[in-house]
């Protein structure tokens, strides 16, 4: 049963060793949202604040983080799993965050939902309640990050699912 205001926040933030996964799409040019734009640049601002470097959006987490919030939005869950059992760090390289060459490689992902119209709902609170939760805020805050992902959906009983995916990938 859901309350009026249900936010379950979880994070994952991994390390991972290449593993030989094909992506299923290249580099190619994405357009963020509006919305997309506001949490990046709401945790732009927090990081900022923190004397770490900006995030930018990378194609392939921005399709990887879409791909995830759609899939928990027509699931109504909030999972760090897709339908198909894939981890962030799988999900990722499946995208096109691939590991092949790096010496270095991370990447993490900070998932919420909200009802929309709850106030909650939006961009700042999400980045804000991630911020009050230890396990998020570190995602947010790793030093390390350089790229991002921001994928948005609603689901059709009016709840809005946030996925932000991060990484840093080091040639």
């Amino acid at each position: 049963m859901r309350k009026a205001l249900a936010i379950l926040l979880l994070t994952l933030a991994t390390s991972l060793p290449a593993l030989a996964l094909q992506p299923a799409a290249a580099e190619a040019a994405v357009t963020p949202t509006r919305a997309e734009r506001r949490v990046l640049g709401a945790i732009n601002i927090v990081r900022a604040a923190h004397d770490l470097a900006p995030l930018r959006f990378r194609p392939s987490l921005v399709r990887a983080a879409r791909a995830h919030a759609r899939d928990m939005a027509g699931r109504d869950v909030l999972t760090h799993l897709s339908d198909n059992g894939w981890t962030v760090g799988t999900r990722v390289r499946y995208f096109g965050y691939t590991t092949d060459g790096c010496t270095f490689w991370k990447a993490g992902e900070n998932i919420a939902c909200a009802q929309v119209g709850s106030g909650f709902a939006t961009s700042r609170a999400i980045v804000s309640l991630w911020m009050d939760s230890p396990d998020h805020r570190e995602v947010l805050l790793t030093r390390s990050f350089r790229d991002i992902g921001v994928g948005i959906r609603l689901s059709g009983d009016g709840w809005r699912y946030f996925t932000v995916d991060l990484g840093r990938r080091i040639d």
